[in-house]
């Protein structure tokens, strides 16, 4: 089994639920279902006729696909149906999923609860599996079989107005966690405001030096072997979540930072009113719109202890699924290749802006994505609530947000927060 089964963002996935309990319910009740709704309609052979598709991403974003789609199979209608996510969408799957009336294709949600309860159609080997990246395909992969089809990532990390850096001679990243905080005392000093994060969730900074700490250690699966009893938040997260905390301690980030959304500190940026935010490569577009198509704006990593290993924020995105029980299985696959192929991944990219990462299309991107690009493709990011076991993600994102939020608040600190995550993930066995 993967054991970083789903990382994401606006729309983030769930990981997986070990334990053969739940599953086994989820199956049985599956069964009792299916007997229950008597004999489906035998389904095309060519995958003709009618396809359903439930979705995350709304009509806007899925039309362009959905048209060119039809164009080339017009014996096939979509029929598409969406939710917002993430809970909304994620609660009306599960139901349709248990009653047995959900789409031939949705958007993969908990993989315990999905995958395991068999819902889920085993995409091994098929065109879409083949041509998205290898970390795409592994964060979709279940004891060795592909249930996803993620054909873009995310990058995060810290968007910084280089114009407002030049201002105390900074413009190139620092290569130094050290380095990174001479900065922002430099600009300080200056009277400029140098550094924001929102606290209504979980940092790209920290993300990125948890993953960059789990890298450092041989690429070591810190959730993996905190979840299967091996070791604690404590032992594997408190040092890069020490290093963060400096930030409050040594007061080179506002207190009221706790209090701000994701929107209020890129409108900050936005307004030229801060050096560098924490925050996604979905923001280069509204900073672009706001300071201009020349602006000197770039995308700096998360850097470490050691000069030039740095490491990004970052998941796959949501993946594409098949219903095992779809009515238009043909169709539904035809439907998903496309989606992984090189037009409909043109598409996507040029629909949305996304970092596609499929191995037959190379996106045209904004000169600021560029130095995270290849760590993107590579799999050189990270994303906490990816990697939460699915049962146990609600009570620990906000555990680890509350006591991340009275950090910022100079009211705890690392080791209060990873005792809490220790605590917290005791209580939930």
């Amino acid at each position: 089994m993967s054991l970083n089964s789903n990382r994401s963002h606006t729309a983030p996935v769930r990981g997986i639920v070990r334990g053969g309990i739940a599953v086994a319910s989820t199956a049985a009740l599956m069964a009792v279902l299916a007997g229950c709704s008597g004999a489906a309609p035998a389904a095309s052979a060519d995958g003709s006729g009618e396809l359903t598709f439930f979705s995350w991403d709304n009509e806007e974003k899925m039309s362009p696909l959905i048209t060119e789609f039809e164009e080339e199979n017009p014996d096939i209608t979509i029929k598409f149906s969406y939710a917002p996510p993430v809970q909304e969408y994620s609660d009306t799957l599960q139901k349709r999923l248990m009653a047995g009336n959900a789409a031939d294709v949705f958007i993969l949600g908990n993989h315990a609860e999905q995958v395991g309860g068999g819902f889920v159609k085993d995409l091994t080997g098929t065109a879409a599996a083949e041509a998205v990246s290898d970390f795409n395909r592994d964060m979709q992969t279940v004891d060795g079989k592909v249930y996803g089809i993620s054909v873009a990532s995310w990058g995060g990390g810290m968007l910084v107005n280089k114009d407002i850096t030049a201002k105390v001679g900074v413009t190139e990243a620092p290569q130094t966690w050290d380095e990174f905080l001479a900065l922002c005392a430099k600009l300080k000093d200056a009277g400029i405001t140098p550094y924001l994060e929102a606290g209504d969730g979980i940092s790209t900074t920290i993300m990125g030096s948890i993953g960059l700490a789990q890298a450092d250690d041989g690429d070591a699966d810190f959730e993996t072997a905190v979840f299967e009893g091996d070791t604690t938040f404590s032992d594997t997260w408190t040092k890069p979540l020490e290093r963060w905390a400096q930030l409050y301690q040594e007061g080179l980030v506002t207190k009221d930072a706790a209090a701000l959304t994701g929107q209020q500190i890129n409108d900050e940026f936005n307004n030229g009113r801060v050096a560098m935010v924490s925050t996604g490569s979905w923001q280069i577009g509204a900073a672009r719109d706001a300071l201009g198509d020349d602006a000197n704006i770039d995308f700096w990593p998360v850097p470490g202890d050691t000069p030039g290993d740095t490491f990004w924020a970052g998941a796959a995105s949501p993946p594409y699924a098949i219903n095992a029980k779809a009515k238009n299985p043909v169709g539904a696959q035809k439907w998903v290749d496309f989606l992984a192929s090189e037009t409909g991944v043109k598409i996507f990219h040029e629909t949305t802006g996304s970092i596609t990462t499929t191995n037959n299309y190379t996106p045209e991107l904004d000169p600021a994505l560029a130095g995270m690009y290849e760590d993107v493709i590579g799999g050189r990011i990270y994303c906490t609530w990816q990697v939460w076991p699915g049962k146990n993600s609600a009570p620990l994102d906000a555990e680890f947000l509350a006591k991340v939020q009275e950090t910022m608040l100079g009211q705890s600190d690392a080791e209060d927060i990873t005792k809490a995550l220790d605590t917290k993930f005791a209580s939930l066995k």
